[in-house]
């Protein structure tokens, strides 16, 4: 079957509808226990050359405008997973500095999990963790308490709202 006739990926868990947080999002559908498999993060497996084309083209698009969301996910040393593509649901996971979920590689695979007990209704999210090179390109809009404005990894958020203070200081 080509890519683009692939079906969407299902999770009997969630379902995407409007996000409060970032364009469309996924949200659980019922109660989801903590440690629960949500939804498979897949796509295309590409190199790390090519995820950085996607990248440089994201980046262009930004530039004139458009749309900046990103899509590819590392899966290892060598490979990086495009979820750009139609058919992967998972893509629609917001990031929030205050996760209700956190992404684990098993056996070759992406998977969202849940953290903690998630009410149904609840939007689902992950912690991008985006390292520093990049946080300045992408704009938090979680609003969570502690949020420096920026998607950026937890363990370095301290630095990122100690940097914004002085700028705001200097200017």
């Amino acid at each position: 079957m080509a890519s683009s006739q692939r079906k969407p990926t299902k999770s009997t868990w969630v379902t995407a509808s409007q996000s409060g947080i970032h364009g469309r999002g996924l949200f659980a559908r019922c109660a989801i226990p903590a440690g629960t498999r949500v939804i498979e993060y897949v796509g295309r497996r590409i190199s790390k050359r090519e995820s950085e084309r996607l990248e440089e083209r994201r980046l262009a698009r930004a530039r004139r405008g458009g749309d900046a969301s990103i899509y590819a996910f590392v899966l290892n040393s060598r490979v990086d997973i495009d979820g750009g593509v139609p058919w992967n649901l998972a893509r629609l996971a917001n990031h929030s500095c205050d996760p209700n979920c956190v992404t684990r590689i098993i056996r070759g695979h992406i998977w969202i999990i849940a953290l903690r007990d998630i009410a149904a209704g609840d939007e689902i999210t992950y912690d991008y963790n985006f390292d520093w090179e990049l946080c300045r390109d992408h704009r938090c809009l979680c609003e969570a308490a502690g949020c420096p404005g920026y998607i950026l990894r937890a363990d370095l958020r301290w630095r990122l709202k100690r940097r914004l203070a002085r700028e705001r200081a200097a200017a």
